[in-house]
């Protein structure tokens, strides 16, 4: 990437490389990698024999924005990593005379999960895949009986990723833990259409929780 092997960088200008100097490189190496798009990185996810189904949680074109957008290359990285017993592909909208608009003056079209996700999909054996559609905030009032499925399949373990971190994906995590089902949703394949900001309060809040990978004991 960069050769740091004779030279370190101050800004007063440069000065042979020493021990300080490799240090202070090797802590901004580790911070450009860390929040970097590293091809093949391990997704940590809670140890656990259970039976898991993984939900894709809104993961449409409207929520998908220039700061969020690397999450999904995260998703199909956990997703060639792991091996679910159950996907569902949850896609979300709001109409005109809904109660989203008469609210909150805003509205979504229906559109249908990315391409990235669908890709995912067509590899998946058919039985293991469960479509829903909704016009809430949680996955678990949509179209079909999303704990009736999670029941019917023997899952014990849930894991949410998707968009938004703290709107939508909480409410599905929130309504999964009250629903008997360990639930953790994946940091690093989740993220907010509004804002890394409103991401860092939704994470910050489900992490008290306990209802992260990152949070698990």
């Amino acid at each position: 990437m960069f050769d740091v092997q004779r030279d370190a960088c101050t800004r007063s200008g440069y000065k042979t490389f020493d021990a300080k100097a490799k240090v202070k490189i090797d802590s901004i190496i580790g911070f450009i990698l860390k929040y970097m798009n590293i091809k093949n990185k391990k997704i940590p996810i809670p140890k656990s024999s259970r039976t898991k189904a993984i939900l894709f949680v809104d993961i449409q074109k409207g929520f998908i924005k220039k700061w969020n957008k690397p999450f999904l290359s995260n998703i199909a990285t956990l997703c060639a990593q792991e091996t679910y017993d159950l996907y569902v592909d949850i896609t979300f909208h709001a109409e005109k005379e809904s109660l989203w608009d008469k609210q909150t003056n805003w509205t979504f079209p229906y559109e249908p999960s990315v391409p990235e996700i669908t890709e995912i999909l067509k590899n998946i054996e058919s039985k293991k895949v469960v479509h829903i559609i909704k016009e809430t905030r949680s996955a678990f009032k949509g179209d079909k009986d999303l704990k009736k499925l999670l029941l019917q399949k023997g899952i014990e373990e849930v894991h949410v990723v998707g968009f938004d971190s703290n709107d939508c994906v909480f409410a599905t995590a929130q309504e999964s833990f009250d629903f008997g089902f360990y639930t953790y949703v994946i940091e690093e394949c989740t993220g907010a259409s509004n804002g890394e900001r409103m991401h860092k309060y939704g994470i910050e809040i489900m992490r008290n929780l306990r209802l992260t990978n990152h949070s698990a004991k």
